[in-house]
């Protein structure tokens, strides 16, 4: 087994025997209209199946009407074991891979306009995450749910499921009556540790014995709620005794809640943030554990089974970036792994807003059950095919048309291929971006495109290639505002500081506070703080007092203002990550004014205006342009007029918008001809 001989060593749990250790989490993917299995939800984790990942886990699977909605797949009544069952013999047929279902009651997180009555949670305690409050639960309704948890483990044997896994995590109803915040019971469910970790034992002994001794219960565990006054991490392992005791077989260990104040998915999460918490659990209950949580790469996960922090480890967003990781880790095909870079935008991003899971980086995701990797039509006819642009959308348009058979050549007036990913890597949590511009290197090598850098492209260059397919991908160039003073020496470009080129002063201020000046704020702080060498180097050795670790690794020593004229910072940026990025520059100290226009730099600041307190001079060293970008697309226009609907114009060149938007345009180009 050779380099991976953990990963791929078998696991048994119970009569389940796992082939490898890798597993994939429940991820809702908004592909269960009514709670029924559709051909797209069989064909995403078929491919899955297909690319040899060792445990499958769906959901969350609704175990009642009120357990979250229609949105779940449904596991709540037989009608809906037809789908179940269909769902579950197409993953068996496509490969020796696991499948659980995931029991999940939302308790307090569930919003009354779907369930359509009001939450129930084992005490009134408002929900931060809908706005709001629950109605207590009665013993006897308590008693009901537990039942309805073993039910629907009892159906979910029915249809063919390996295993099931209880939600105990991020917040939901068992995580809610083992919190002091959320129970506030005087009962046998409420009070002390013991009588809180009542009702998660009562549904295991009640899932046991419906689904019989030798089939395996998984928990999803939390490993600390991360909310203030919840349990800690310590307080879990007390809870996890329990919970062992009762009859639990593997426990597949993550973070916090969802209300947490602590980031969980995002690049901000260091890689294999949360391993403690699984080793914590291992240790203390010793059943099997899984690691979760940013591991990113298929080596990484491997030292941390041979270091013994668990015994599998989980997958989530890569194995939607790349379905066949395992597969190719074990042909030895690790530099063919597309990378997931962590930026949730078509993930959870895509859930936050009720909208169907994609992948920015994976074309294919979402849309398995129309196209895949292993059904990429060929060309029916063999084209030269001219690229101007070696970022992500004109690279996702090389290496697609290249795999179709076309004779491809990128020109690119960089040094190196990757365009806006450069700048675009450059803050802390956006340092995976870096490894989809390595990905695209090792492809457009293997699949022979002819890559021009260094080389800028024009009209009569493209011309003298004679092509039959011409894409302009030349994304954006950054806006200059016109504001008195822009020219003078100690104003910079965004780009020009997060490639490190800048040499800034003590106080800066940033104009504009959309995606780009928040990108480059994060940035200035990152550089301006002790790293995280530097903090677990004091604190080992008690070189400063906690509290002064604290202070040094939040808080930056320069002074940054970022200044925006809308109502809101970083309105372009999505929903899981957009909090974190704003928690972070608060926490370092930058001052973030909105509604406010810089109207002139001086030698000494920046002159703004706000509708608070009129005009006024902001002393400033350094003043960076973060207001966006602008389309570039003056050669598209030039050879559009020569050879018409052979020429074509994708991503940022087209319109500045995100970076899916070109990966994607990129591809779906590449298919049309």
């Amino acid at each position: 087994m050779g380099k991976f001989e953990m990963l791929f060593r078998p696991i048994k749990v119970k009569k389940m025997e796992i082939v490898n250790r890798v597993g994939m989490p429940s991820m809702h993917l908004n592909f269960t209209p009514g709670g029924e299995i559709t051909e797209k939800f069989i064909a995403f984790y078929r491919e899955r199946a297909k690319g040899e990942v060792g445990l499958i886990v769906i959901g969350g699977c609704s175990i009642n009407k009120t357990a979250g909605g229609p949105i779940l797949v449904g596991l709540h009544d037989d009608s809906f074991l037809p789908g179940l069952k269909k769902f579950t013999e197409e993953i068996h047929r496509a490969s020796e891979t696991k499948v659980a279902a995931q029991l999940y009651h939302a308790g307090r997180y569930a919003f009354s306009f779907l369930i359509g009555e009001q939450a129930v949670a084992p005490s009134a305690v408002a929900s931060r995450l809908t706005k709001e409050m629950p109605r207590e639960l009665t013993v006897e309704e308590i008693k009901q749910l537990e039942d309805d948890f073993a039910e629907a483990a009892e159906r979910a044997e029915r249809a063919g499921f390996d295993a099931v896994e209880l939600l105990g995590s991020a917040g939901y109803i068992i995580s809610q009556f083992l919190s002091p915040l959320t129970n506030l019971r005087n009962d046998e469910y409420g009070g002390s540790l013991e009588n809180r970790v009542r009702f998660g034992v009562e549904i295991i002994k009640k899932v046991r014995e419906a689904v019989g001794e030798d089939y395996p219960i998984i928990l999803r565990q939390g490993g600390s709620d991360f909310m203030r006054g919840g349990n800690t991490s310590k307080d879990i392992l007390e809870a996890v005794k329990y919970f062992a005791d009762a009859g639990v077989d593997l426990i597949n260990v993550t973070g916090g809640w969802h209300e947490t104040h602590v980031p969980q998915i995002t690049g901000a999460v260091p890689r294999a943030g949360y391993a403690y918490l699984a080793q914590g659990i291992r240790k203390v209950t010793g059943k099997p554990v899984i690691i979760s949580n940013r591991l990113a790469t298929l080596n990484l996960a491997e030292r941390l089974l041979r270091e013994g922090w668990g015994d599998m480890v989980n997958f989530g967003r890569p194995l939607i970036a790349d379905p066949y990781i395992v597969k190719k880790a074990k042909d030895g095909k690790l530099e063919d792994i597309r990378p997931c870079i962590a930026c949730n935008q078509l993930c959870f991003d895509a859930v936050f807003m009720g909208q169907e899971v994609g992948c920015t980086v994976n074309p294919f995701a979402g849309k398995e059950s129309e196209i895949t990797d292993d059904t990429l039509p060929p060309a029916s006819e063999k084209k030269k095919v001219v690229i101007v642009g070696g970022g992500a959308g004109g690279m996702s348009a090389a290496i697609t048309a290249a795999e179709r058979g076309h004779d491809v050549v990128v020109f690119e007036k960089k040094p190196e291929i990757g365009g806006q990913l450069e700048v675009a890597s450059a803050p802390p949590d956006k340092r995976e971006f870096a490894r989809l511009i390595e990905y695209y290197k090792i492809q457009a090598s293997q699949l022979g495109i002819d890559l021009r850098t260094s080389t800028k492209a024009t009209e009569e260059m493209i011309l003298k290639e004679n092509p039959d397919e011409v894409i302009i991908a030349t994304g954006g160039t950054p806006i200059i505002p016109p504001i008195p003073g822009i020219n003078l020496p100690h104003v910079l470009k965004a780009e020009d500081v997060l490639k490190g080129n800048a040499i800034l002063g003590d106080r800066i201020v940033i104009i504009g506070g959309g995606a780009v000046g928040v990108d480059v704020g994060l940035f200035l702080v990152d550089r301006t703080q002790i790293n995280g060498d530097q903090t677990k180097f004091l604190l080992k050795w008690e070189a400063e007092d906690c509290r002064r670790v604290t202070e040094l690794a939040q808080k930056s020593f320069k002074e940054i203002i970022i200044v925006e004229m809308l109502e809101a910072i970083g309105r372009d940026i999505g929903k899981s990550t957009r909090w974190v990025a704003l928690k972070e520059l608060s926490r370092a100290g930058v001052k973030m004014l909105t509604k406010t226009t810089a109207r002139e730099i001086k030698e000494d600041g920046v002159k703004v205006e706000s509708e608070a307190e009129g005009e006024y001079l902001i002393p400033a060293d350094t003043v960076i342009t973060a207001v966006g970008y602008k389309p570039s697309n003056e050669l598209f226009e030039k050879l559009k007029e020569k050879m018409g609907e052979k020429v074509h114009i994708i991503g940022d060149a087209k319109k500045v918008r995100k970076l899916q938007d070109a990966i994607h345009e990129g591809f779906k180009i590449a298919l049309t001809f």
